[in-house]
């Protein structure tokens, strides 16, 4: 059987780091190898700027916590520029990465993420219901 392919939003991230839950577990999945994880330098940079601003960690950490990212996911570099998400448009990165990496699932908490359900190919779900798959 081969393994999921999955795009992680920034906050499935950043949730799963500093607060642990259903995101975690969606972490420890993509360490174990048990998910591909995809990811972008989009979606890294993200992830360092939040840590940075909202969570005052230093840049050691930083650093330290996107090389681990970097290492246990698989990083595309989108060639397609989206423009689906009108409310939010730093969420057409997910989409993007998605898209380039080939996923079978897009992971967000993100509401204008998950109203669009499926797209390319990718279904679009929470971390719960990720986690009922």
């Amino acid at each position: 059987m081969t393994k999921p392919r999955v795009v992680l939003d920034t906050n499935i991230y950043l949730s799963g780091i500093i607060f642990g839950g259903n995101c975690r577990h969606i972490l420890d999945l993509a360490i174990e190898g048990k998910i591909i994880a995809i990811s972008s330098l989009g979606i890294l940079l993200e992830i360092s700027q939040k840590l940075e601003k909202k969570f005052k960690w230093n840049k050691e950490k930083i650093l330290r916590t996107i090389k681990t990212i970097g290492q246990t996911a698989e990083i595309v570099y989108p060639k397609i520029k989206l423009k689906i998400v009108k409310a939010d448009k730093n969420d057409n990165k997910i989409l993007e990465a998605g898209i380039e990496g080939n996923a079978d699932y897009l992971v967000s908490g993100d509401k204008h993420l998950l109203n669009i359900k499926d797209y390319g190919g990718m279904e679009i779900l929470s971390p719960a219901d990720f986690l009922l798959l």
